[in-house]
Formats: structure tokens, sequence, C-alpha cells
């Protein structure tokens, strides 16, 4: 029997939440920022002119719906490259699946008749998730009609939609990027791409703001993986507890 494996992390389809606030405030200066004798900005000072971090506020539930209908949409688009032709059924959600809990969506699974084989994924850190797979006898990919029993069960039961930056944080987050990541990268000779957009327009397209500084650009691949490891530790992206 051949089995589909069916990640962990499938069952949960998450999305970057866009806040819907606008910018405040210019962005501080970087005339001042202290270098070292590399010509590497100083983080500290960076930071310290930045100031504290915005914080986040209470989720909007309307961006909270919009989100869970990008999701369904998004598991639709899976079903269609396999089967251009597959009518969409409507799906009502039945509730969110919180704590990694699949229970409900694997009964939902069996109960459509899908041949789910119970798995246990083991981290890095030998934690342990609850997962499933798809054991099917040909060995070959879901059939159209058990795609479409999973695509109804993975809307009744997805996993939730969730929350990262604000308007306000991303463009926190821009000033970091390009008042010490980049500079850092270029003063290491890791020159990474400009942004070619402004600090609104950053903040107010994230998640999709098609860029984002990197060590490995094409503009520096001459360096050894080694030098990529040490302007990645010299040049840190906020840290990741960094909007709490």
């Amino acid at each position: 029997m051949g089995r589909l494996t069916t990640g962990i992390a499938a069952a949960a389809l998450a999305l970057l939440l866009t806040g819907c606030a606008g910018t405040s405030g210019a962005a501080p200066s970087s005339s001042d920022t202290a270098t070292t004798a590399a010509g590497v900005p100083d983080r500290r000072t960076v930071l310290d002119a930045l100031g504290a971090p915005p914080t986040s506020g209470p989720p909007d539930p309307a961006r909270l719906a919009e989100l869970r209908q990008e999701a369904t949409d998004q598991r639709w688009d899976q079903v269609t490259q396999q089967f251009p032709d597959a009518v969409r059924p409507e799906v009502a959600l039945v509730h969110e699946i919180e704590g990694g809990d699949l229970d409900p969506l694997i009964a939902c699974l069996r109960e459509a008749g899908l041949p789910v084989v119970d798995d246990v994924g083991i981290g890095e850190d030998g934690s342990t998730a609850q997962g499933y797979s798809f054991e099917m006898p040909d060995g070959g990919p879901l059939r159209e009609q058990a795609e479409l029993a999973s695509y109804r069960c993975d809307v009744m039961y997805p996993g939730p939609v969730t929350e990262t930056l604000s308007i306000e944080q991303a463009a926190w987050l821009f000033d970091y990027l390009t008042m010490f990541q980049l500079p850092c990268f270029e003063a290491l000779g890791a020159t990474s791409t400009e942004p070619g957009m402004t600090r609104e327009e950053f903040a107010t397209t994230w998640p999709h703001q098609g860029w984002f500084p990197s060590a490995g650009a094409e503009s520096s691949r001459g360096l050894t993986d080694a030098e990529v490891d040490r302007v990645d530790k010299a040049c840190p992206a906020p840290d990741p507890d960094t909007f709490g």
C-alpha cells in the first residue's frame, strides 16, 4: 500500500493579519547612528532610536473573517490544481481546531470514507504532535471524490487564522531593516537589494510587500557559507518576541 503523508500543519492554514490603522509618525533618522570600525551600525543605538515596538491590539473580527475566506479559497485552489473541472461544494465552518487537536478533522475524514492513518510527528526538540496520512490501496493520489471530501472536512474544521503585524508594527520593522540590517549587510560585503518602496508602502502591503533584506541575495552569492553565517549573526533580524 502506498501512503500519502499529510503534514501536521496542513490542517492549520495560517495567514498573516494586516492591520487596518495607518502609519503614525515619521521614520527615525539614521544620520547619527553609531557604527563600528567596520562600518556596521550599532544595533543598540538603532533600537534606542526606534523606541519600544508597537504592541498588538485586539483582533478585528471582520478582518479575521476575510482571512478565513482567503484560507478557504487557497484550499480550493489545491483541489482545482488536480481536478480543474471540479465543482466547488458549499461548506459551512463548524469550528476551528485549537491546540493541534485534529480529532474532529480526522473523524470527519473517516466518516467520509477516507483511509486515514494516525501519525505522530516528532520535532527537532523531541516534542510530538498529532498528525495523519492517507493510505491509498493503489499508492496513487486521492481521487476526485476523495479530494472533495477532504476539502469539505478541512473547511469544516480548519486551523485558526493568525495575526502578526499591524501597520504600525510593520512600519517599525521597516525602520529596523533599513536603519540596521540592510546597512549592516552592506558594510560586511553582503549587499542586499534595496527596498524599492516607501515606509508606508511597505507597512500597508505587509505581508505582501515583496521585499526583505537577505545576506543570501544574488548580489552576495560570492560569499562562502561560513561568511553568510557570520553576516547573519552580526546583522540579526528582530528578536522573535519583539512584538510580544
